[in-house]
């Protein structure tokens, strides 16, 4: 076969292996893509739940991995300082953990050549939350770690008004976060709005309009227009 109708023959052929490679290429990289965009949107959801922030009267430990002259357990005074070793006087309280932990590696820096630090709380000093409001059992209640809002009207026996339009968490700092009713029994609900020791939980009254009320005063209104006329008819 002459070598230009050989070209010809095998052109079709070369681009069909082209696009198989390509296509192979393609799936290779969906199959190990897409399984990795789902775990970074995951960790990118689970990144909106709020952290606790510190208190003073809780119990913190702070460790330094290689470093135990440098680690331990500390009260939060009621000025909101622990006392460090070496470091002295720190302010810890209206921090989260995770913001103390980049402080304290700041601090130990010129003691420790690239600190580890971690930081958890063993004990919280308020263990109570507040709930307050349009519920079935206002009050406060105890509790032993943070708990999802689901759980907190659970524990007060629910909403007296299931048309309310939002409720309300008061965090022991002041602030506040809304949470629509709308998406109060989702999954991101229970994994978003988080009561720490010291919150409160409030459900504003919703307006409902009166209807016994309101039959009763027509009764009375029907019955004095009736007795008008009875007596109007009686004059005549």
């Amino acid at each position: 076969m002459p070598l230009h109708e050989r070209e010809k023959t095998d052109a079709p052929r070369a681009a069909m292996r082209i696009f198989s490679g390509s296509f192979r290429i393609f799936m290779f990289g969906m199959k190990h893509t897409v399984p990795v965009l789902a775990m970074f949107l995951f960790f990118a959801a689970y990144a909106e739940t709020e952290e606790y922030v510190l208190q003073p009267g809780d119990v913190i430990s702070v460790q330094v991995v290689e470093h135990p002259e440098f680690s331990g357990r500390h009260k939060i005074r009621p000025d909101g300082r622990i006392n460090y070793p070496v470091i002295g006087e720190v302010e810890v309280a209206s921090l989260t953990c995770a913001q103390l932990v980049k402080i304290m590696e700041g601090k130990l820096a010129s003691y420790v050549n690239n600190p580890v630090v971690s930081v958890s709380i063993e004990a919280y000093y308020a263990n109570k939350i507040y709930i307050i409001g349009d519920v079935q059992g206002t009050g406060q209640y105890e509790i032993y770690e943070p708990i999802d809002v689901q759980k907190a009207l659970a524990m007060c026996g629910g909403l007296k008004n299931q048309k309310v339009k939002s409720i309300r968490i008061i965090r022991a700092d002041g602030t506040m976060v809304e949470i629509p009713t709308a998406k109060l029994w989702t999954a991101e609900a229970k994994r978003k709005y988080i009561l720490y020791p010291g919150d409160t939980l409030y459900v504003p009254r919703s307006m409902e309009i009166p209807w016994n009320l309101i039959l009763v005063i027509v009764q009375v209104v029907s019955m004095s227009l009736t007795a008008l006329v009875a007596a109007n008819t009686l004059a005549k």
